[in-house]
């Protein structure tokens, strides 16, 4: 038995457990090492796609399956399986083509099949030139027909802030929320990271109070919320510290070395 046999630790991706230049701390790194070797099991949540995880899987170990798209799907990078996934229910596509006829100022991407098919493009398109996977600068009709694990509606912060409540009351009244200041993420509704947490822990055999969690932005509150030791890193928007029970250091000072020091208290 070790000192973390029985716990599970999961991280929040962007902004959390990779600093602001997109890396893990070796901090960081050898602290997961550390609470896996002591029994424990780790892994992230997060909105990216398995494509975008795995390239991280060289610098970091989980020993879990990942929450990812947001809750959509849980992936079993071992196994290179799916345990679990949820398809945006097809209704809710022609909010995305109004979108695209009502919006030009909005970017508009469509997550398919582990890739991804930008709709529109915009200002935050030319992130995707330093990424390791294939991006497809177009949505062919045919992929309409397919299932779609997740879209992202993608603008400056203040045109989503004005945009967010009208989408929702407009447009698609299923499950949206913000991962960011440039994005509202669409899933099925009744997909979300604490949704994908607790089917996660219940596969595990894990305890709410075994649970630690750590987030930094509003698709990471429901998770916060079912953990029994919720962080908010000091990054975080005001609304998730308010909701956490603790605070970490920021995403530029080790935080996930923090909370595994504090876990082992």
């Amino acid at each position: 038995m070790g000192k973390f046999t029985g716990k599970l630790l999961v991280s929040d991706m962007d902004a959390t457990l990779l600093d602001s230049r997109g890396e893990i701390s070796e901090a960081n790194r050898e602290a997961i090492e550390y609470f896996i070797s002591e029994g424990g099991y780790f892994t992230v949540a997060s909105g990216r796609m398995v494509p975008a995880v795995r390239s991280y899987l060289d610098r970091m170990t989980i020993n879990a399956p990942a929450i990812l798209h947001n809750g959509a799907k849980l992936y079993d990078f071992a196994a290179e399986r799916a345990v679990y996934e949820r398809f945006i229910e097809e209704p809710r596509k022609a909010a995305l083509r109004r979108v695209y006829d009502e919006h030009p100022e909005l970017g508009i991407e469509v997550y398919c099949d582990e890739l991804v098919y930008v709709y529109r493009e915009c200002f935050m398109t030319a992130r995707f030139k330093r990424k390791p996977y294939k991006v497809i600068y177009e949505l062919p009709d045919e992929i309409w027909e397919r299932p779609w694990i997740k879209a992202l509606i993608v603008g400056k912060k203040r045109e989503l802030n004005r945009f967010e409540p009208v989408y929702r009351k407009e447009y698609d009244s299923g499950y949206s929320v913000r991962s960011g200041d440039h994005f509202l993420d669409i899933v099925a509704t009744g997909a979300s990271k604490g949704e994908g947490l607790k089917r996660l822990a219940a596969l595990l055999g894990i305890k709410s109070e075994d649970i630690y969690a750590v987030g930094d932005n509003m698709n990471d509150l429901d998770m916060l919320g079912v953990a029994g030791h919720s962080y908010a890193v000091a990054n975080a928007e005001a609304e998730v510290k308010a909701a956490a029970g603790y605070t970490a250091p920021s995403c530029d000072d080790d935080a996930i070395a923090y909370i595994v020091n504090e876990a082992g208290r």
